[in-house]
C-alpha cells in the first residue's frame, strides 16, 4: 500500500506512531500534490485536504479518522494586516492548498462582506502590510503563530463547525479500511509521544510546549461531529457561489 501524507508536525505524529510495517510505506508531499499522487495508485490512500473532494468526489473517504484542529492549535494561521489599503488581498504562503484557497474567500465574505483575491506568495518573509495565510511548520519556526489566529478558531467561531483540515481518502474502499484497522487507538499513541516531548526535534522547547498543553486541540479520531464538519466544509462553495452543484462524500 502507498500511503501519502502532507509534510508537516501533525501529519508526523501519526505517520511515527503507525505500526511499523506500515511507516515504511509513507512517503511524504506538497498538500496541493497529495490527491493527484493517490489517484495514480490504485492501491493508495492519503491524508488529503478536504476541500480537494470538489474535484475528487469519487474517492473513498474514512468517517473514523482524518486531521482536525480546534481553538488555538492549528496548521495554519491568518496574521492580520493593519493596512485598510490591501484590505481585499490574501497572501498565501507556505504548503497552500484548496483549503487555505477556498476557506479564506469564504470567512473574508462573511466576516467583512468583502470578495477577497487570495494570491500565492512564493516568499512570504518578503510580504509586508498585507493579510497572510501561512500554512505548515513555517508558522512553528521562530514563533510566528505566536502573533497568528489559528484558521481553526475562525471558522468555529464563524460557522461553529469544527475544522476538519485532511481527510483520508482512497481510489479503493478497502484501503480505506485497512488504514483504518491500523489507525484504531492512535490517539493515546500520539498523545503519549507529546506528552513526553518525542517530536518536532527542529523546533524550540517553548513551541513544543505550546504543542503538549494545546495538544487535545487535535482531533485524529473523528466523531459524528465532526463528519458533520466535513460535510459543512465541502457545502460552504456551493452556498457562496463558488462551485454550481452539492458534492456528496462517499464514506466508509
Amino acid at each position: 500500500m502507498n500511503i501519502f501524507f502532507p509534510q508537516n508536525i501533525f501529519s508526523k505524529l501519526i505517520a511515527e506512531n503507525l505500526p511499523a510495517q506500515m511507516k515504511k510505506d509513507v512517503a511524504y508531499l506538497s498538500s496541493s500534490l497529495l490527491t493527484t499522487e493517490i489517484r495514480k495508485h490504485p492501491d493508495a490512500v492519503g491524508l488529503i485536504p478536504t476541500t480537494d473532494l470538489l474535484k475528487h468526489e469519487q474517492l473513498f473517504v474514512s468517517r473514523s479518522f482524518g486531521l482536525s484542529f480546534e481553538s488555538s492549535l492549528c496548521n495554519s494561521y491568518i496574521y492580520y494586516s493593519s493596512s485598510e489599503s490591501r484590505v481585499g488581498e490574501v497572501m498565501l504562503a507556505g504548503d497552500v492548498s484548496s483549503v487555505e484557497v477556498i476557506l479564506c474567500k469564504i470567512l473574508y465574505r462573511e466576516m467583512y462582506n468583502i470578495d477577497v483575491e487570495a494570491k500565492i506568495a512564493a516568499d512570504e518573509s518578503k510580504i509586508r502590510n498585507q493579510n497572510l495565510i501561512l500554512t505548515g511548520d513555517k508558522n512553528f519556526t521562530g514563533e510566528k503563530y505566536l502573533s497568528g489566529i489559528s484558521l481553526a478558531e475562525e471558522v468555529e467561531d464563524t460557522f461553529s463547525i469544527p475544522f476538519v483540515n485532511y481527510i483520508f481518502a482512497s481510489p479503493d474502499k478497502n484501503y480505506i479500511n485497512l488504514i483504518d484497522e491500523h489507525l484504531q487507538g492512535i490517539s493515546s499513541s500520539i498523545y503519549d509521544s507529546v506528552e513526553a516531548m518525542n517530536f518536532g526535534k527542529e523546533l524550540s522547547d517553548k513551541t513544543k510546549g505550546y504543542i503538549k498543553d494545546n495538544i487535545s486541540s487535535l482531533i485524529i479520531e473523528l466523531n459524528e461531529q465532526d463528519i458533520d464538519g466535513i460535510n459543512q466544509i465541502i457545502r460552504l462553495p456551493y452556498y457562496y457561489g463558488l462551485i454550481n452543484d452539492v458534492v456528496e462524500v462517499n464514506y466508509v
